[in-house]
């Protein structure tokens, strides 16, 4: 019933995977506080623009949704993307990818507190599965990764982050119900800029310089790429499945940022890396087809019986 719309999930985690390869051609000539408000004003311009084009009729947020827009601006923008970088001062890369794994666990849960959504047994299954796939991926096949990690204040920027990223996902639920998915994308993004442009210009100061021909590929990919077609894939699949079911989707990007990287920057891919993959899709398929298998489980039962 929703394949199609599993297939927009993951191709927005596809180009999200991608993206920190092209993002770290840009941060190493412009900060990245500087990069995320041009970005996502760059992004809007780009949807209003074709919002105009396809005559999208309500082109003004509805009233009742302008605190929700703003909302998720403030979380999905400014909060995920500014104090999780502004935490790589503080802690690692690493860090920031291990906590990023609990995305899908923190979206399951406060789904079920807030948008009342459930899961079955096999769903929270394929849940589990995933994410102990993506921590398989990330410990390199050895507990010394996670046994040697250190917390600190960045860290819980990493976990502030990621918990903002969720109370994106749960107020896009509601609000694509009301607006088209252009206007959703649209309007957060206007509003994160605006939001992410004076935290930056408190923290780092707003520093536009120009970028070298790669930087300057490199930021057209994270506004076009992973920014105006992520985003809109990521959110026509989130109004169709749900956010429990989208955020699962989430545990691809480690993924997809290894297969990259073999591409772009020659790292080799091992035997675990395949097994991790294999793992993690695996989790995903049992999460996103849970019914079907049970009724395939059920059948059987019953023809056996």
């Amino acid at each position: 019933m929703y394949n199609k719309y599993y297939i927009f999930l993951v191709m927005s985690c596809i180009l999200w995977g991608f993206q920190p390869v092209t993002i770290k051609f840009v941060t190493l000539e412009m900060d990245i506080l500087t990069v995320i408000p041009i970005r996502y004003l760059f992004l809007t311009i780009t949807i209003f623009i074709l919002m105009k084009i396809t005559g999208e009729k309500e082109f003004l947020p509805k009233k009742s949704c302008v605190l929700s827009l703003m909302a998720m601006g403030f979380f999905g923008v400014t909060v995920s993307n500014g104090v999780q970088f502004t935490g790589l001062s503080y802690s690692t890369v690493g860090n920031m990818t291990i906590i990023s794994t609990t995305a899908p666990i923190i979206t399951a849960v406060l789904a079920r507190i807030v948008l009342k959504e459930r899961l079955n047994l096999l769903q929270v299954c394929g849940i589990i599965i995933s994410f102990c796939g993506t921590l398989y991926l990330l410990s390199k096949g050895t507990m010394d990764t996670f046994i040697n990690m250190s917390f600190n204040r960045g860290d819980i920027y990493f976990f502030i982050g990621e918990v903002a990223w969720v109370v994106y996902i749960l107020f896009s639920i509601p609000v694509l119900k009301k607006m088209s998915v252009l206007s959703v994308t649209a309007w957060p993004g206007l509003f994160g800029a605006i939001f992410t442009a004076i935290y930056a210009h408190f923290v780092v100061g707003l520093n536009v310089v120009l970028l070298s021909p790669l930087a300057l590929c490199s930021f057209m990919y994270i506004v076009w790429g992973g920014g105006v077609s992520a985003m809109m894939l990521w959110n026509l699949g989130t109004k169709f499945v749900g956010a429990s079911h989208a955020a699962i989707f989430l545990n691809l990007m480690p993924v997809v940022g290894v297969i990259s990287a073999y591409f772009t920057l020659g790292e080799m891919i091992t035997v675990q890396e395949v097994v991790s993959a294999l793992i993690i899709i695996s989790g995903v398929y049992i999460t996103t087809h849970a019914n079907q298998l049970m009724e395939k489980f059920n059948l059987k039962i019953q023809k056996n019986g």
